[in-house]
């Protein structure tokens, strides 16, 4: 009836880190993501958005790494170029880095998260921005 992961709750949220170098996933995203030896990143710019998914061929793009790349349960991308754009784009300056709460789509098996203020991870109160 139920599928219930004993480790999600300890682990805390799901979160995806953006700074001026890339992204990094924590361990709760890379389980949603089934762990994948590489994955695709898209960009939706008309949402703003990022959409994370295992590799397919037929996404066209060229894959990042992934699993292979985990240190102490993190993932990181590297992607300065893009952060540049995203930190223009978005108006966010990425130089502290940003955490988000990503969705995961099961029907289209694609992690997503728009990267604006609303969405952004706050800070607790008491913590400096």
């Amino acid at each position: 009836m139920f599928n219930f992961d004993f480790t999600f709750v300890r682990s805390g949220a799901p979160i995806v880190t953006l700074s001026t170098t890339g992204l990094a996933f924590n361990s709760i995203v890379r389980s949603m993501l089934e762990y994948p030896d590489e994955i695709d990143v898209g960009y939706d710019e008309s949402a703003n958005a990022i959409g994370v998914c295992a590799h397919k061929e037929e996404n066209g793009g060229k894959p990042y790494a992934f699993e292979g790349r985990q240190k102490d349960g993190w993932v990181r991308i590297s992607c300065r170029d893009f952060m540049r754009y995203l930190s223009t784009k978005s108006g966010i300056d990425f130089s502290k880095a940003r955490q988000f709460i990503p969705e995961y789509n099961e029907e289209q098996k694609i992690l997503f998260f728009v990267v604006d203020e609303q969405h952004m991870k706050q800070a607790k109160v008491g913590e400096a921005e």
